[in-house]
C-alpha cells in the first residue's frame, strides 16, 4: 500500500508550547513506512518553511500558512493537528469540510459544545477522525486490563488512584501559562483529568455514576522560565485538586481518584493505582501520572491473596522501543489506524468531554 500522505499542523522551529508535534508525532512519522509527511501548516508560510528546514524534511514537503490552502491540497490524506487546544477548530475546519481524515490532540477543543460541533461537522462531511487519547494503547494499561478481564483478580471490589500532576502546584512554566486560564480549555482538569479517566475506563470500564470535588488551593502563581520567575502572582482560574468518586465497570465497583497539583514528594511515586479484587490485588506505581504516555520504570505487581506475587514491568523492547517515550503510544494509534483497526474518534472524544464538563458543573455548583 502507498503511504498515507500526512500534513502536520504545529511543528514549530521555535516552539513556545509543549512541542508535542516534535516529541511525539514527528519521531513516529519519520520512522514509519505507513505514513509520509508531505505538508506543514504553521501560523505563516515562513514559519512552516523554517520548521521544514530545521527538522530536515525534504524540499518536496509543501509549506502553508493558511488552513484553506492546506485543505485545498489534493495530495494530503491525513491532517494532524498539534496546536493549543483553543485553536483546533479554526485550523482544521477547512480540512474537515474537504473530507480529509483529521487527527487532533486531546482535548478536542476548549469545551464540550465546540467538541460536539466538530464531531457533527466531521460526520456531515464523511471525514474520518482520530483523537489523541492514546492511554488504552499503552502496554502497561493493556496488561492491567488483561488481569481484570481474564478474571485473575476475580470480581473487582474497589479501586483507588492517587497521583501528583507535576503541573498545578505553586508555580507554572511559561510554556503552559495558559493552564491558569479556564477559558483556553487546556489545563490539568481537561488534560491530566481526561487522560486519567481514559485509562481508568480502559481497564475498569466507564463510570455508571460519579461525584466530584475540585478546589483551587493556589489562587495566584508565579510563572517560571526555567528557574527564573518572569511573572509574579498571576491569577489562577483552574482547580489544582481534583477528586472523583463513583461506580464503574461491569462489577459496579466503587472507584476513588485524587489528582493532586504539584510534584510528588521525594521518594514517593507520581501515581499509585490499586485495584482490589476478590482473588487478589493489583498495584501500579510510576514516577509519572501520565500513564497515557507511559514509562519504562512503571511497575505492576499482582498479589494473589495467598502470599504470592507476580511483577510485571513496562520495558518496551518491541517495535516502538527505539522511539522517544512520547512517540510510542501515539505510534500505536497510527499503526492501528493504518491497519484499519479501532482508534478513538471524535465521538469518543465527546464522551470524555461530557465527563470533564460534569466536573466543571460540579465545581460551579450547577445541578445535572
Amino acid at each position: 500500500m502507498s503511504p498515507i500522505r500526512t500534513a502536520l499542523i504545529g511543528l514549530s522551529a521555535s516552539p513556545t508550547g509543549t512541542s508535542w508535534a516534535t516529541s511525539a508525532h514527528l519521531p513516529y512519522l519519520l520512522s514509519s513506512s505507513h505514513y509520509e509527511i508531505v505538508a506543514l501548516l504553521n501560523s505563516s508560510k515562513q514559519n512552516a518553511e523554517s520548521a521544514r528546514v530545521k527538522f530536515g524534511l525534504g524540499e518536496g514537503v509543501r509549506t502553508y500558512g493558511d488552513p484553506e490552502d492546506l485543505a485545498n491540497d489534493k495530495d494530503v490524506d491525513l491532517v494532524v493537528c498539534s496546536v493549543r487546544v483553543d485553536r483546533h477548530l479554526q485550523t482544521v475546519r477547512p480540512s474537515i469540510i474537504a473530507g480529509k481524515t483529521v487527527f487532533v490532540e486531546w482535548p478536542l477543543e476548549r469545551n464540550l459544545a465546540i467538541a460536539k460541533e466538530m464531531a457533527a461537522l466531521a460526520k456531515a462531511h464523511n471525514a474520518k477522525t482520530i483523537i489523541g487519547l492514546q492511554g488504552s494503547f499503552d502496554p502497561t494499561i493493556r496488561k492491567m486490563r488483561e488481569f481484570v478481564q481474564t478474571g485473575k483478580l476475580g470480581r473487582v471490589v474497589s479501586s483507588s488512584i492517587v497521583a501528583s500532576l507535576g503541573n498545578g502546584g505553586v508555580s507554572e512554566k511559561t510554556t503552559v501559562r495558559y493552564f491558569l486560564e479556564r477559558g483556553v480549555g487546556g489545563n490539568v482538569v481537561s488534560i491530566h483529568g481526561g487522560h486519567t479517566l481514559e485509562v481508568v475506563g480502559a481497564v475498569l470500564g466507564g463510570f455508571e455514576s460519579y461525584k466530584s470535588v475540585m478546589a483551587i488551593r493556589h489562587e495566584k502563581k508565579d510563572i517560571l522560565d526555567g528557574d527564573e520567575i518572569v511573572e509574579r502572582d498571576v491569577k489562577n482560574e483552574v482547580p489544582d485538586q481534583i477528586l472523583i468518586q463513583g461506580i464503574a465497570g461491569p462489577d459496579k465497583a466503587p472507584i476513588s481518584i485524587h489528582l493532586r497539583g504539584g510534584p510528588p514528594l521525594p521518594g514517593t511515586p507520581g501515581i499509585e493505582w490499586r485495584i482490589q479484587g476478590s482473588l487478589g490485588e493489583l498495584r501500579l506505581e510510576s514516577p509519572s501520572w501520565a500513564l497515557s504516555v507511559g514509562r519504562e520504570d512503571t511497575k505492576v505487581v499482582f498479589y494473589d491473596g495467598k502470599g504470592g506475587s507476580e511483577v510485571w514491568d513496562a520495558r518496551d523492547e518491541g517495535e516502538f522501543g527505539g522511539l522517544p517515550q512520547p512517540a510510542r503510544n501515539i505510534g500505536r494509534i497510527y499503526e492501528a489506524f493504518a491497519r484499519g483497526e479501532w482508534v478513538p474518534d471524535w465521538e469518543w472524544a465527546v464522551k470524555r468531554h461530557e465527563v470533564v464538563e460534569g466536573l466543571w458543573r460540579g465545581f460551579d455548583g450547577v445541578e445535572g
